[in-house]
């Protein structure tokens, strides 16, 4: 099956050699698993012993950031899939935030990249490209192996990125790179901001990484299905926000060159809303969507709710309307119903996280909304308001969240809305 379109990279041509991406072996790996061992023995040793909250906010907001502007926005959307037109500045930055998480050098991550795209696309391909061992041997496999095709897929690169010397001095010293933020945190607050914001960093990105890779390609929701493919990607929604969007890999695997992974009602996807943030303020011009690539006669369409937006014929509360549903939760005993759009939620694990007060169910709207007598509170506010149904004490804990929730749910609401032309 041919891959989709690239500007910046192409696999041999079915007329010729197409390699196989069956044949080979795995095998261990001495500098991946002395990368990553050193880097979580430090992370979990040093972490323990330098522990402060001061530096796990530290780890937090970093990991956040290079995952975000680096991993999402700049190694997968601009690097891999050239997915938006931006600055050669800004393109420089973001591809070097993602050399921070620590996986690898920018080329080396487009090839690997590449041959795992090529092979999942295929109708079959080596375990180790597919995830398809248990949990743990795949862990082991992605993270201390590496595989050794017997003929393995010509990969070629554009002289746009193949030859340019940014890109080339950062796959030499990938590894290295680490060293001037480190020096920087041990400036500002000593070993325990290098352990939590390098190690332990580099950790969790490596790690995540790889967990995610293994749970979107097995287990999750689909929209989609490529007929003749090895494997099919799966939607895991509960992450998109840990993830930057880059959970959504069903989406992702129908539409690769989209810059846009969160594609349908309540799929959050913070790349997509920092992308349109950017085209707002002038630093980002083309972005491909899904609506822009060629129709794919091996994609096909699972669940036809993804365009209905039934909804409940009531207008959505406003922020005093949602509080005044919480205070009613909390006092009262109104009627609550919960509805799940039925793409990415189900309504029986809603009804275990809200308890036996509230009505749950499934139609075809598109966002999830609670009925609270007569108003309707949809989006994130509508969890919160039915997680604070279950109890007194639950109840005031989910009440202190609902501002937030609220906020942020106009956020995203807003930044969806904002779609570019």
């Amino acid at each position: 099956m041919p891959q989709p379109p690239s500007d910046y990279r192409s696999i041999t041509a079915p007329d010729e050699d197409p390699g196989d991406v069956n044949a080979g072996r795995v095998a261990w790996s001495p500098l991946k698993s002395l990368w990553l061992g050193s880097m979580a023995g430090v992370a979990l040793v040093g972490g323990a012993l330098t522990f402060s909250w001061s530096a796990l906010a530290l780890f937090a907001s970093v990991t956040g950031m290079v995952l975000l502007l680096g991993h999402s926005l700049g190694s997968h959307r601009k690097l891999i899939h050239n997915s938006f037109d931006c600055p050669k500045w800004l393109e420089y930055l973001l591809v070097y935030l993602g050399v921070q998480v620590g996986l690898s050098g920018p080329i080396g991550l487009l090839r690997q990249h590449d041959l795992r795209d090529y092979a999942q696309r295929q109708e079959d391909c080596h375990p180790y490209l597919r995830h398809g061992r248990t949990l743990l041997a795949d862990g082991w496999w992605q993270l201390f192996c590496e595989l050794r095709l017997d003929r393995p897929p010509r990969i070629e690169l554009s002289a746009a990125i193949a030859q340019d010397r940014f890109y080339r001095f950062l796959e030499r010293t990938w590894m290295l790179q680490q060293l001037p933020p480190a020096v920087l945190l041990y400036l500002l607050g000593g070993w325990a901001f290098v352990v939590w914001g390098v190690c332990a960093r580099i950790t969790a990105g490596v790690a995540g990484h790889w967990l995610i890779g293994y749970f979107a390609h097995n287990h999750g929701g689909m929209h989609h299905a490529v007929d003749g493919a090895a494997v099919q990607g799966r939607n895991i929604g509960w992450t998109s926000l840990l993830t930057m969007g880059e959970s959504w890999h069903n989406n992702h695997h129908a539409f690769p060159s989209s810059a846009r992974l969160g594609l349908y009602p309540g799929e959050w996807d913070p790349g997509w809303w920092v992308l349109v943030c950017l085209r707002r303020a002038g630093l980002v011009t083309r972005i491909t969507q899904a609506r822009d690539l060629p129709p794919r006669p091996e994609l096909r369409a699972l669940d036809v709710r993804i365009a209905n937006d039934g909804g409940s014929g009531l207008p959505a509360a406003g922020w005093m309307a949602t509080l005044r549903a919480g205070w009613t939760i909390l006092l009262g005993r109104p009627s609550l119903a919960l509805h799940a759009p039925g793409i990415n939620l189900a309504p029986a694990k809603l009804a275990r996280l809200c308890g036996s007060r509230v009505e749950c169910g499934g139609t075809g709207q598109a966002r999830l909304q609670l009925v609270v007598d007569t108003t309707v509170v949809r989006g994130l506010p509508a969890v919160v308001l039915g997680i604070a149904a279950r109890g007194p004490m639950t109840g005031a804990a989910a009440l202190l969240l609902l501002p937030a929730a609220a906020a942020l749910e106009s956020v995203r609401a807003a930044l969806e809305a904002a779609e570019p032309a």
